[in-house]
This record gives structure tokens, sequence and C-alpha cells, in this order.
């Protein structure tokens, strides 16, 4: 919930309903079918921020319009409240959150369902889901990892490993701004930059992906060639990059929802992406249904 603690609205909403209704159907599932009803089931937020989409209060609005204020009660939900109140629940909650007063936050949302199982960890993302993934029984555990980070902090090694433990079922948030930003048009990115976008992609493939090179003749020296690199990908060619990669490690991978600011400007591409053979089908098929019908209202 990070990139939105100050606002909420429009691509907010829409990735917020897309997820709970999943969470709805999983925990459908693993609760009501018998022969998945063997597993315990996880629900990992691992930038779960607040809880909470902060706006301006209403005011005396909410008196005068008592509809209008419960709307916006239910608008204000965040990721980490909206899963604690899918029913039936998971068995396991774990919010990750690195800023300690963020964490407080959480720790009241939490006590508002006392009767769920809820764990806060007060720790950078990345390292705490490697050693999740490394604890994880795959034989009788199940999860789902929500992915919705501030710009281009997931490591794509932490990718790797929740695919790898063949029981996660991944939503994730891919922050195509901040790594189209990082791209510039007119020469390779500085060190750092491509230092970053090569932990985000978890290959150096990107620079022969993303940039060409082309090469003319010397107008000071007609014996020298002179090379002229330049961005050459848009947003498909990025995004098409990015779910090749996440083919290589997962089982089955969505339809992209893209998301864009109320400007028109592609912010953000929301995939599912399944790491289980036996429920890939199923829930490739959910999630599926759900970006569908969530892009049919666009």
């Amino acid at each position: 919930m990070t990139q939105q603690a100050m606002f909420g609205g429009g691509w907010t909403q829409r990735k917020l309903d897309v997820l709970k209704k999943y969470l709805q159907a999983y925990t459908k599932i693993f609760k009501r079918n018998p022969r998945a009803q063997h597993y315990s089931i996880t629900y990992v937020d691992a930038f779960a921020g607040t809880g909470t989409l902060r706006r301006p209060a209403l005011g005396g609005l909410a008196k005068l319009l008592p509809e209008l204020f419960a709307n916006e009660e239910e608008f204000r939900k965040g990721s980490v409240r909206r899963a604690l109140e899918v029913e039936p629940p998971f068995d396991k909650y774990v919010f990750i959150e690195k800023d300690a007063k963020k964490c407080n936050e959480l720790q009241a949302i939490s006590a508002d369902f006392p009767n769920r199982s809820v764990k806060i960890i007060n720790e950078d993302a990345n390292s705490v889901l490697l050693e999740w993934c490394r604890n994880l029984d795959p034989k009788g555990e199940r999860a789902v990892v929500f992915l919705d980070p501030f710009g281009a902090s997931v490591k794509w090694e932490v990718i790797a490993a929740l695919a790898r433990t063949r029981a996660v079922d991944l939503w994730v948030l891919f922050p195509y701004s901040a790594v189209n930003r990082m791209l510039v048009r007119n020469r390779k990115p500085p060190k750092s930059w491509a230092q970053r976008l090569t932990s985000v992609f978890g290959t150096k493939d990107w620079e022969r992906e993303f940039y060409s090179t082309t090469a003319f003749q010397s107008i000071l020296d007609s014996t020298q060639t002179v090379e002229s690199i330049h961005k050459s990908a848009d947003h498909r060619i990025i995004t098409d990059f990015y779910v090749k990669r996440l083919r290589q490690e997962f089982v089955a991978v969505s339809d992209p929802f893209p998301m864009h600011n109320s400007n028109g400007s592609l912010m953000f591409m929301l995939f599912f992406a399944a790491a289980n053979e036996h429920s890939a089908k199923t829930g490739l098929k959910i999630a599926n249904d759900i970006i569908g019908k969530e892009l049919d209202l666009s």
C-alpha cells in the first residue's frame, strides 16, 4: 500500500478489488474442497504499509450524507483490512513492513480481528520473503503473496524463490513507470540505475532488449565509425520482457492488468502467477476472469 499512502482512487481501488475477489475465491476453494482442506493457507502482504488509504476527512459531510460516509469508509480500506475481512479466512496472515510506525498501525488494525492469526514483521521485505520461502512446507502449506512495492524495490531473487516453493500464488505489481524512468533515452542508464534494473529483472538481458545501437561514419574522420545508443523499447516490449521472465519461473502467468493515473499515464502492471502445477490452471482461470471483468468496466 505504500505508493498511495496519502491518496487513493481509480487504479488503486481496481487493484484492491481484483485482489480481494481472488482471495475470496481462494479461501472458499481451500476451506470447502475436501481435497484441499488438509493444507494450511497463508496470506502474505510484503509491503503492507499502514493498511489504510488516507484522504482528507469528510468533515461535516459525514453527518449530512451517511451513505457517502459509508462509501468513504469502504474506499479507505487497504489490502490489509480487505484481506482480514475475507470469509472464510486464511489460517495465517503475515504482514511485512519496514517502517516501525506503520507496523503500529497494522497492530491496531489487526486488533479489530481477534479471531485472525496475524504476524507483523518489521523488517525488509526482500530478506523476510527469502527466509519465509525457505521455511515453507509445500507438502502441507499453500499461500497467496501480494507484492505491492514502493518503486522498483522487489528483487528478482525473491520472485524466483517464491516460484521455487511450488506452493505460492503470486500477485505482483510491476512498477512500469519507475522502471521506464530509469531507461534513459539516448544512452545506457547510469551504473546505479542499471544495477537496480538488473535486480528487478534478474538478468542483464534488458540492455539488449531495450536498447539499440546505430553505427554511422564520423563526419570528422571518414575512417572512424561512431555508434549511437538509444532506447528502442516501448511499454509493450518492457512488459512483454517482464512476462517472459515470470513465465520462466512460474507454471502460469495471467494477462496483464494495466493501471493508469488520472492523466492516462501507465503506472503499473498487475500480474498473477501460479507456482503449483496442480492448481495453476484453476488459479489462472479465476485470475483472468477477474481481470477480464475489471477491464470490461474500463
